[in-house]
């Protein structure tokens, strides 16, 4: 039994006491100095670093873009401005059945495949949490007062404001203002630093036109502003702001009204039109018809309204015509008439015998003359350079491009501008084409043919050229010589704008100064050279123009111009029989200058009008460019332009003997 019985050591169980409680006192000390020296390091040794990532959580900087400048024309009607409207967007953070949120909201507005297409796009980018994605832009009054009954049915669901650019002349200015629309990565991309940074926060950029062109101007500086976010990423409230800096106010050189009268004044031709005033260069009038609303392309143009207008093969509303190249026809004949004389080729008393066709020495092929005459087997018999402008004979300009040679043609034609770009600020003119023997080995890698020369003397062949490039020529006839390089940029916040010369342009300037005035009144006979006699030696457009408004009170001085689209056998041209489909019809251009001729009143317009397979120059561009001219000399202008008449000039005499037959068919 005593084996069964033992002592409790005490002096052992203290000893085993005091060892845990000095190891377990020394674990919570330990403890106690890593949390202590923990806190002393975070709160001490690193508190800068961690109160700034505090506040990196906490605070956070976001952009505050600034307001577009608008763009007004030379009259201060806006052409584009900013519009307040209400778009509707959402938090998606905050809605909690995303689907049937936008199910509910189809039954409130009209959301298109479209809208839903962008939203969903935009939400797959990265983003920053909380921030809302447009649904539907500019919504009506009717729509917003539908969301804002409902809006507590709508968790997330808000209506901001926002400017928005808008176009008040829609497809008037389509071409020539352009249009801005959203801000795309390859732009973004081609951004330099400073750049990027400015347009954060921007959602919008310029895409065509004086929009792009002066982009620089009219976006203006970004704008900074500190906030207060919780930690789900919603700001609770602004703690200080940089205000952003708007863009730049600007006015161009364009005329609405006159933008108007030759948009009418085409009708339903497809065409463009462009007018320079002489004195100052400024682009009056600069229109491509058809062409679009460019309100569509600021919120984002439909796949539907996108593709209907991208298919349209016959109309192209997409093309700006007023910049695009075409065969410039017979407009060409002054500046090479002004060539001949310049480099000793003819005078003012050299003539030939039109036949109504060329032949090069030894070649059986005839080059025609594109005129009536030739229907009825005739030329225009004996013919001097004024004739042979304002009568525009094929066969004096063949005989001329011939002897000159294509080297002295284009050196001469390039001083007025074809071929080229002289305008100050629409850098995305296309060039055309002003062919020579390099430009023909090059592009085509064939040598250069006498041929070759003959069609181009006529404006055809190689020969292209823009209506814009057509008026700057013939705005340097009206200066007579006086380099005065097109632009579109009137002034910038009021202040006329001084553009620093980057293309070398000089004066045009002749062997003889009055050979200009031998041009221009050759020109002026193209449209007042009335009927002289039986075979009616009178200038082409005076038809259309000086004999179809007999209280005309100023003169123009203009020269017509028909290009073909499609090659027709000559022999053929004239045949009754003949149908040629409308999109191959030919060509009708017309450019022109006035008042011509008045003796105190300067050119105060030079344009340029072509107009798509139009056919004649004569009939169809002629007119047009007569109520353009009408529209801005005597309607916007006012200007008192009643002159004494020039009596009739005397007739050059016609070799060729008439039977009946070929005056009545003259007559027709």
């Amino acid at each position: 039994m005593t084996g069964r019985w033992h002592f409790r050591d005490h002096e052992a169980e203290r000893r085993l006491f005091n060892r845990r409680v000095v190891l377990a006192s020394s674990v919570i000390f330990l403890l106690l100095a890593t949390l202590v020296g923990k806190l002393v390091n975070l709160q001490v040794v690193q508190y800068e670093y961690f109160s700034a990532r505090s506040d990196g959580n906490r605070l956070h900087v976001q952009y505050v873009p600034p307001q577009r400048g608008v763009i007004y024309d030379r009259s201060g009607t806006l052409l584009a401005d900013n519009l307040p409207v209400y778009n509707l967007t959402l938090v998606p953070e905050e809605v909690n059945d995303l689907a049937a949120t936008l199910d509910y909201l189809s039954g409130l507005v009209e959301l298109s495949d479209s809208d839903l297409e962008t939203f969903e796009n935009q939400l797959r980018r990265s983003r920053v949490p909380y921030s809302s994605v447009p649904l539907r832009y500019v919504l009506t009054e009717e729509e917003k007062y539908r969301v804002a009954v409902n809006n507590h049915r709508m968790p997330g669901v808000s209506m901001e404001p926002q400017l928005m650019r808008h176009y008040p002349f829609d497809s008037l200015t389509a071409h020539s203002v352009g249009y801005v629309s959203h801000i795309n990565q390859q732009e973004l991309d081609a951004l330099d630093e400073t750049e990027f940074e400015n347009y954060g926060g921007t959602t919008h950029i310029g895409k065509t036109g004086v929009e792009r062109t002066y982009e620089h101007l009219l976006h203006g500086q970004v704008g900074y502003e500190t906030v207060e976010k919780n930690n789900r990423g919603r700001v609770m409230r602004v703690l200080e702001s940089t205000e952003a800096t708007a863009g730049n106010d600007i006015a161009l050189h364009l005329d609405h009204r006159l933008q108007m009268a030759a948009e009418e004044a085409l009708g339903n031709y497809r065409g463009a039109v462009v007018a320079i005033e002489p004195e100052t260069g400024g682009i009056l009038a600069m229109v491509s018809k058809p062409g679009f609303d460019p309100n569509l392309f600021v919120t984002g143009i439909s796949s539907k309204d996108y593709d209907a207008l991208a298919d349209d093969n016959v109309n192209k509303p997409f093309i700006d015509r007023s910049i695009s190249p075409y065969p410039p026809g017979s407009t060409v004949k002054p500046f090479l008439g002004l060539a001949g004389l310049h480099l000793g080729l003819l005078d003012y008393e050299f003539t030939i015998d039109d036949p109504g066709y060329f032949q090069l020495p030894g070649v059986s092929y005839r080059w025609n003359n594109y005129t009536m005459r030739t229907a009825i087997g005739g030329g225009h018999g004996i013919t001097n350079l004024r004739r042979a402008i304002y009568q525009s004979s094929d066969t004096f300009f063949y005989d001329l491009g011939h002897r000159m040679g294509i080297d002295d043609m284009h050196d001469f034609m390039s001083l007025f501008g074809f071929g080229g770009n002289l305008t100050f600020d629409i850098s995305y003119a296309r060039s055309a084409v002003l062919p020579s023997r390099d430009w023909k080995l090059e592009t085509l890698g064939e040598p250069w043919y006498p041929g070759d020369t003959i069609n181009s003397s006529i404006g055809q062949g190689y020969m292209l050229a823009t209506p814009l490039q057509l008026a700057t020529a013939a705005s340097l006839i009206a200066n007579e010589g006086r380099m005065v390089r097109p632009r579109m940029l009137k002034s910038v916040n009021g202040e006329p704008y001084r553009f620093e010369e980057e293309i070398p342009a000089s004066d045009v300037v002749l062997e003889d100064p009055d050979y200009w005035r031998y041009i221009r009144d050759a020109m002026t006979m193209v449209v007042h050279r009335p009927f002289s006699n039986v075979f009616r030696d009178y200038g082409t457009a005076y038809e259309a123009i000086a004999r179809a408004d007999p209280d005309m009170t100023y003169r123009i001085a203009g020269k017509t111009g028909t290009a073909q689209v499609v090659g027709i056998s000559q022999n053929i041209r004239s045949s009754a029989e003949i149908q040629v489909s409308d999109q191959n019809k030919d060509h009708a251009l017309f450019i022109a200058f006035a008042p011509a001729g008045h003796p105190q009143i300067e050119p105060r317009i030079a344009l340029a009008v072509f107009v798509e397979n139009g056919e004649h120059g004569s009939t169809v561009a002629g007119p047009v460019a007569k109520r353009i001219t009408d529209a801005w000399l005597l309607d916007i202008l006012q200007l008192d332009l009643t002159i004494e008449p020039e009596p009739e000039p005397a007739p050059l005499r016609d070799p060729l003997p008439r039977t009946p037959s070929e005056v009545a068919a003259i007559d027709e």
